[in-house]
């Protein structure tokens, strides 16, 4: 109660002094993003005022944020066959990816392991600035997406826990003016079928609106990159969303919206290792959204937010010489809201806010003979309340830009009684941490070509309650492995800085960026063994991750006058060091993280042809071999793949695209056991009207 007592005292403070600049801004990406014959006009205006959220909460260029924020542009996402949310990032940005078939995945930022459930990570996914209210981010689609934020760096003084390695922010489609639609259906490889519908504009002088409906059809079993086929890999998914926003006044807007995943009938192949005899099927229903209230008063810019989001999951296994039966569903359910205020003082902009959140897990095991069991973590709530305040403050002509802020949280973690789970005691823990951070940005030349910039901060992570309460067993050639929670686990927090150097010449079509990060994490969690049969988690001594970023994008098309995009680009990132201080063991490597992560490649556009290829490599990785007794290390196979896109615009109206996924038919696997597709040749028509 005292963070919020103070949250509102912050806010009323904040009202007299502000105003506003982001609706003026908002409208001009939105016009700049306009598809058309002036195609390398408009990229050249998006490039002159891109405007970025999640470095602050609130809109600002680019090009003055300190900290290193990637982003996905439209055309990234258009020349992207997947539609998933990890698959989108792990072909865009160098994230370290868990991505098993039968839509669960996951990934990481600046070296953190990455993880695909539950609902505490070292990353967090929003939505619009809200999160996300996705475990398994494969369940969040691109249909309605306008682009992709990806903040690299601590962001606990903006978004509390989670923020450690970094944040991605989803930001959706906001359309005015005239009703545009677009109808695509296409298909390809292994029996695949597509098809979507998207619209959005205007439908009164005050009231607008975004939908869109995307749906896939995986009828048959991919084959993987070696020839054979991999059974059990169909599925079906539909993703659909709706907005609808309506001008309150000129100063005052209300925003709706909501988005449904519904996966069926997913087929999960399980490990190699157990051939076809242990396949698994799930169904996932997840489903969100928010209400939104913005405008000015008294000179301020104030955004209210309520949102809530559920997902649910539903597990049958399959197994050889037994009848199928459910085996374990999981039910999660977010609420909260966000309070924030933007106002500036001259040249300088002050926002401070309040976030509540409350995250309520809820799940059931079953035997093979349909009699309930206990799960293996135990029901829980995590409750949060967050008071935090950014400044972002100019000097000197704007040839300086400090950025700094800092954030008050409280949580309380409850775990539950849980029906059938007796191998615990239910409990709650209560802490609380402040979390500072600070930015600068230099622009060394008054053309802005050169550009100097840091950040420095701290960041937390709580422990998950099946980290704290946790129990499992598991055969494994006939030795029983048993998981165990630990009670006494303490919260994770890091120290990151980071310094870089940017040179950008728009006239030359050129962007280059280097970037050098630290991280320090204490208290780091992590599994242990205690022996060969018995392995639990503990917070590490200590755990450090050094490494570079290196962004590189030319644009030959701008720099020779020809009217069009031919677009070189590398985004890379090289890990000197990614270690963990084990009790008992000393270092060791962070498992499935990659020292060397690359995607290069060429796009070109002229309004009329589009294409892009893309190379994506991943260095080798550390993982335990959870198939052999005793658990030892393994180190698995760097592997490099291609995608190509050709895209052909008809008559204004028309356009066919082909994709060409894993060009090469390269064998490759993003986790040990758990290969993914070969080559596969897709379709797709879409009419615009």
């Amino acid at each position: 109660m005292r963070a919020i007592a103070l949250g509102i005292v912050l806010l009323i403070l904040a009202m007299p002094v502000a105003s506003v600049h982001s609706q003026d801004a908002s409208a001009k990406s939105d016009e700049a993003n306009r598809e058309g014959a002036d195609t390398e006009k408009s990229r050249k205006e998006v490039l002159l005022r891109e405007i970025v959220v999640t470095a602050t909460r609130m809109e600002v260029s680019k090009e003055e944020v300190p900290a290193s924020v990637d982003v996905i542009t439209s055309f990234d996402l258009n020349t992207t066959f997947d539609s998933n949310l990890t698959r989108v990032l792990k072909k865009n940005s160098t994230v370290d990816v868990i991505d098993y078939p039968g839509v669960l995945s996951g990934v990481s930022i600046r070296g953190f392991r990455p993880e695909f459930s539950g609902i505490t990570k070292h990353y967090l996914v929003l939505i619009d600035g809200r999160p996300a209210g996705a475990t398994n981010i494969a369940t969040i689609m691109k249909g309605n997406v306008e682009r992709i934020e990806i903040l690299k760096g601590p962001a606990s003084s903006l978004y509390g826990g989670e923020a450690m390695g970094g944040v991605i922010n989803v930001i959706t489609k906001k359309s005015r003016g005239k009703i545009k639609t677009e109808l695509s259906a296409g298909g390809g490889s292994f029996d695949t079928l597509l098809g979507s519908i998207k619209s959005g504009g205007s439908l009164t002088d005050r009231l607008n609106f975004d939908f869109s409906v995307y749906t896939k059809r995986q009828l048959d079993d991919f084959e993987m990159g070696n020839g054979e086929t991999r059974h059990n890999t169909t599925y079906r998914e539909t993703h659909s969303s709706i907005r609808f926003g309506y001008d309150l006044s000129s100063d005052w807007s209300v925003e709706f919206k909501s988005d449904w995943y519904a996966g069926r009938n997913i087929e999960a192949p399980n490990a190699l290792f157990y051939g076809d005899t242990k396949p698994s099927k799930k169904d996932i229903d997840r489903y969100g959204g928010d209400l939104t209230l913005a405008g000015r008063w008294l000179n301020n810019d104030i955004k209210f937010v309520f949102y809530a989001a559920h997902e649910e999951s539903d597990y049958t296994k399959k197994y050889q010489g037994q009848a199928p039966y459910r085996s374990y569903a999981n039910d999660i359910d977010w609420l909260g809201t966000q309070l924030q205020n933007t106002f500036n003082l001259g040249n300088h902009d002050i926002t401070v806010g309040l976030d509540y959140q409350d995250i309520d897990v809820d799940s059931k095991s079953w035997r093979s003979d349909g009699s309930r069991k206990a799960p293996y973590s135990p029901n829980n709530e995590r409750q949060n309340v967050g008071v935090f305040g950014d400044a972002f403050l100019r000097f000197f002509d704007d040839r300086v830009i400090l950025n700094g802020g800092v954030r008050y949280d409280w949580y309380e973690v409850e775990t539950k009684e849980t029906p059938y789970k007796t191998d615990f005691h239910p409990g709650s823990e209560t802490f609380d941490q402040i979390s500072p951070r600070m930015g600068v940005k230099f622009f060394v030349t008054g053309d802005r070509s050169l550009q100097l910039h840091g950040t420095v901060g701290r960041a937390f992570v709580p422990p998950k309650a099946d980290q704290m309460a946790g129990y499992s067993e598991r055969e494994v050639q006939g030795t029983v492995m048993v998981l165990k929670g630990n009670p006494d686990l303490e919260p994770e927090k890091s120290v990151t800085w980071d310094v870089g150097i940017t040179y950008q010449r728009r006239d030359w079509g050129l962007r280059t960026d280097i970037t050098y990060f630290d991280t320090s994490v204490d208290d780091k969690i992590t599994r242990v063994k205690l022996s060969d049969t018995l392995t639990t988690y503990e917070n590490a001594i200590d755990a450090t991750i050094r490494g570079i970023e290196l962004e590189v994008s030319w644009d030959a098309g701008s720099f020779f006058n020809l009217g069009r995009t031919i677009e070189f680009f590398v985004n890379a990132s090289h890990l000197f060091k990614a270690e963990e201080d084990l009790p008992d063991s000393g270092p060791s490597d962070i498992h499935n993280v990659a020292h060397w992560k690359v995607n290069a490649g060429i796009q070109y556009d002229d309004g009329t042809i589009f294409s892009r290829l893309l190379a994506r490599y991943m260095g080798k990785r550390k993982d335990y071999d959870w198939y052999s007794p005793g658990y030892p290390v393994i180190t698995y196979d760097d592997f490099l793949t291609f995608d190509l896109t050709v895209g052909l615009r008809l008559f204004g109206r028309h356009e066919v695209t082909l994709n060409i996924e894993n060009l090469t038919d390269e064998y490759y696997y993003e986790k040990p056991e758990f290969p993914l597709p070969g080559r596969a040749f897709y379709l797709t028509y879409t009419l615009k009207f």
